[in-house]
């Protein structure tokens, strides 16, 4: 099993394959090593709610928050329609960790979530967001290990896997359409498996 592992992160190196998905451990390295707030919530957005990236960055502020001015999160986060690959809204219930850096971020009083710092009119690039995790990745010592923009979506999706939820609660969290589609998602851990065994 361990070859097979080492084979997919091998893949997903060479610029093929799946991501490989953050688990609470990585994800708190990455975020230490990211030397921005800006790019510590985009991190955190990513993990709390399993959204793809392109959807996180072109996010309004009124999509997180109630009150702007009182950095008053809302109960849930909003992915609207046309900010989505599938071109359907989805919601996701606000994770109390992630309500509180919303409370503390300086978000714009309006606009991007995440703007741009050189157009007020765009909001920060994908290439900006991936070079900020890419050094973090490098400070963590996590490069060469597969991750990606991605790794937090498919951490999202494996975290409430491994938690037991039913896969129809799982496909309305994550808004996916199909669940093959979702499926692909869902990492097997070798802890996993040695439980089933074990278990049977």
């Amino acid at each position: 099993m361990a070859i097979s592992i080492w084979n997919q992160q091998l893949v997903k190196i060479c610029g093929i394959g799946q991501a490989t998905p953050l688990n609470p451990v990585t994800f708190q390295q990455i975020s230490n090593h990211l030397t921005s707030d800006c790019h510590k919530l985009f991190l955190a957005v990513a993990w709390y709610t399993g959204e793809r990236p392109e959807a996180i960055l072109s996010m309004d502020v009124k999509h997180v928050y109630e009150d702007v001015q009182k950095r008053k999160p809302r109960d849930t986060v909003l992915y609207p329609l046309f900010n989505r690959k599938d071109k359907q809204t989805r919601e996701v219930p606000s994770n109390w960790a992630l309500k509180l850096m919303l409370g503390a971020y300086e978000a714009p009083e309006s606009g991007f979530l995440f703007p741009s710092l050189y157009r007020t009119d765009k909001h920060l690039s994908r290439q900006a967001i991936d070079k900020a995790f890419r050094r973090a990745l490098k400070k963590a010592g996590l490069q060469n290990k597969g991750f990606s923009l991605y790794s937090a979506r498919r951490g999202f999706i494996t975290r409430l896997n491994e938690q037991g939820l039913d896969i129809k609660v799982i496909q309305r969290l994550t808004g996916h359409k199909s669940i093959n589609s979702l499926i692909r998602y869902i990492d097997v851990t070798e802890d996993q498996l040695k439980n089933a065994i074990a278990n049977f």
